[in-house]
């Protein structure tokens, strides 16, 4: 971990290690199966979050289990006995990501090599989980840019009208659904899109990648460093475009994209969107009839950079009306999307020491972040405050059904959610 991603942040709080964001790109990818080369602290921690989007995850993610003379010794006993019942149990992954954990890639084990010597019927990649240098989103393209140079093709054509979205990740929070929005306004616009690496994927269609004519890069921290990877390698532009939030968002996003590579039926979104918009209209009236408009004093939004931004662009000049604005980045980024809305931005690592102030002195305000957050206020008992989750973890509310924050249908589903966080907090003082 650098200096500034100490314990508290990466292992305890809203990020996790690269060693988990490696692991959930795999994850993302149908039939695939990864082998942590680690402690079962380390196996267990990336099980546990990869578990909430994916249930299930427990059946294709093994651990070698090494003791700790592995440290000094070396792992290849564990490793090789892991993957031999694999073989034995009949493992036929599409690909197998085989990576260390922190405390095993000191000792420089060539995982690679005792791969290598088992002659695997299936593909591996394999790496160090990076976990010394970085969190979730360093983890997430490392082992991204592992796999497209080692299983993408030398060469491609590029086709018209080809998108792929790179930067999503069905382990952000409602990732899953937020990137079949994105996927279906794409296609409603008439674009082609091949693949959305790190969400809902195949090997087959990753490696399609370079075919695209662009690339739409939505979260910078995750897409940016597999765009840059394969404009290098291929050519192929790309155009951050951020996350689209409520409905003129939605159509900005779209214009940017459409300025790239003209879409040829982008008439069709414009339709939905005024559609959209209409409806949204009445129902925000309707409330306002009831409740009168709604105001928040105090808002505070804190999420993965690109998200943070983003959906606080759009809530002052689209969703509601806000007496303070302030945003909390996760992480820094290079090329930070426009944000001219809030009264503060902080970004962690970074301004730590007004962000401390700024939980010691906040009350009356709207949290559009991670529990996190709220547990720092609840610990304070004298904040008022409520909570209304957009990333992990998410102990103040539970979500079981998938739905986008994103695109024209996410609108209608964040609008939902702030007016009703309104009405409690309005019953609230009335009691």
């Amino acid at each position: 971990m650098s200096e500034k991603q100490g314990w508290g942040n990466i292992c305890e709080r809203v990020d996790t290690c690269a060693l988990t964001g490696a692991g959930a790109f795999f994850a993302a990818i149908d039939k695939s199966e990864v082998l942590i080369n680690g402690p079962l602290w380390c196996y267990f921690y990336a099980l546990r979050h990869l578990e909430k989007a994916r249930p299930d995850m427990y059946t294709r993610f093994y651990g070698s289990q090494p003791d700790n003379n592995a440290v000094i010794y070396g792992s290849e006993e564990y490793v090789t006995q892991e993957l031999r019942r694999m073989l034995e149990d009949g493992h036929k992954p599409s690909v197998l990501l085989l990576e260390s954990s922190c405390s095993l890639s000191l000792i420089g084990d060539d995982l690679a090599g005792m791969a290598r010597k088992l002659e695997l019927p299936f593909p591996v990649v394999t790496l160090d989980s990076g976990g010394m240098v970085g969190g979730f989103a360093e983890g997430y393209a490392k082992a991204a840019k592992k796999l497209f140079a080692q299983l993408l093709p030398q060469t491609a054509t590029a086709k018209p009208l080809a998108v792929s979205i790179l930067g999503q990740s069905e382990f952000y929070l409602q990732g899953a659904a937020d990137t079949q929005e994105l996927k279906r306004l794409l296609q409603l616009a008439g674009y082609e899109v091949l693949c959305t690496p790190g969400c809902e994927c195949t090997l087959e269609e990753l490696q399609k990648l370079p075919e695209a004519s662009l690339n739409i890069v939505t979260n910078a921290e995750l897409g940016l460093p597999l765009a840059e990877y394969l404009q290098k390698q291929y050519g192929t532009p790309y155009i951050f475009a951020g996350l689209p939030y409520g409905v003129q968002g939605t159509l900005r996003w779209l214009q940017q994209i459409n300025a790239k590579l003209p879409a040829p039926a982008l008439d069709k979104v414009m339709a939905e969107a005024q559609a959209q918009d209409n409806y949204l209209l009445s129902r925000n009236n309707e409330a306002i009839a009831l409740w009168g408009s709604m105001w928040f004093d105090n808002v505070l939004v804190s999420a993965p950079a690109t998200q943070a931004l983003c959906l606080a662009q759009t809530l002052r000049t689209e969703w509601t009306d806000i007496g303070s604005l302030t945003v909390i980045c996760q992480q820094p980024l290079k090329d930070a999307p426009a944000c001219n809305t809030a009264e503060a931005i902080y970004t962690v690592g970074v301004d730590d020491a007004a962000i401390s102030e700024y939980f010691k002195t906040c009350d009356n305000v709207l949290l559009l972040t991670s529990s996190s957050e709220s547990s720092v206020l609840y610990r304070r008992k004298q904040c008022s405050f409520d909570a209304c989750n957009i990333c992990y973890p998410t102990n103040d509310e539970v979500f079981i059904t998938k739905q986008p924050m994103v695109g024209l249908q996410g609108s209608a589903y964040m609008l939902e959610r702030l007016w009703n966080c309104f009405i409690r907090r309005k019953k609230n003082k009335v009691e």
